[in-house]
């Protein structure tokens, strides 16, 4: 979490991934004041200690000028995508502080952009890019000179090698291995466990 922000905040969406995401934001000093998750069964309850208000629509509740958002959603859920959540949230005024763990190790020559969760053990080399939105999981490897586009998701132990580009809305599954240089297109998927040893269309997809 920057030291610039002091502004609280809410997580949007209380499942598996938001967990993560509060313990890297207590690593770091911050203490969620609340999450909003859009299952009805959740509402009154807590999720590691943070309470679940209710759903979005009790957003109003916390003004944007006191308060910034950090998604707890790790992949899209029913309804909006995680970027249409993200977009949706940003146009009503609210920003998202990026998210940095303690454990991890980012660079100060590396770029981490607004709404970038960068999580436990993750690694961030110099003159890497991460974008807006993006999820660096636990223990994955950004290497140097990497592009990380907008709504990527790095999954865990996935190691990108240096020079790599990543674009936009592209998920790299656990434990792959991206070869340097390798560019990876807008919306493709990459599976947990593959090496990726040439460049993917947008939309493209490697299987083991």
């Amino acid at each position: 979490m920057t030291t610039r922000d002091k502004r609280r905040i809410v997580l949007v969406g209380a499942g598996g991934h938001a967990k993560v995401v509060i313990e890297a934001l207590r690593s770091s000093g911050e203490e969620p004041a609340a999450c909003l998750d859009a299952d009805s069964s959740l509402w009154g309850a807590s999720l590691d200690g943070v309470r679940i208000e209710g759903g979005d629509d009790l957003l109003s509740r916390y003004a944007p000028a006191l308060y910034g958002l950090v998604l707890g959603v790790g992949l899209p859920r029913p309804g909006p995508g995680r970027r249409a959540l993200f977009e949706s949230l940003r146009a009503k005024g609210y920003s998202f502080p990026p998210v940095l763990a303690a454990s991890a190790a980012v660079s100060r020559a590396a770029s981490v952009s607004e709404g970038a969760q960068i999580l436990t053990r993750a690694v961030v080399h110099p003159g890497a890019v991460v974008g807006a939105g993006a999820i660096v999981n636990t223990a994955a490897v950004v290497e140097h000179d990497v592009r990380v586009g907008d709504h990527v998701h790095v999954a865990p132990g996935a190691v990108l090698c240096g020079g790599v580009e990543l674009g936009p809305d592209a998920f790299v599954g656990a434990g792959a291995v991206v070869l340097p240089g390798v560019k990876i297109g807008a919306g493709a998927l990459v599976a947990a466990g593959v090496t990726v040893r040439a460049d993917v269309p947008p939309g493209g997809r490697v299987s083991p």
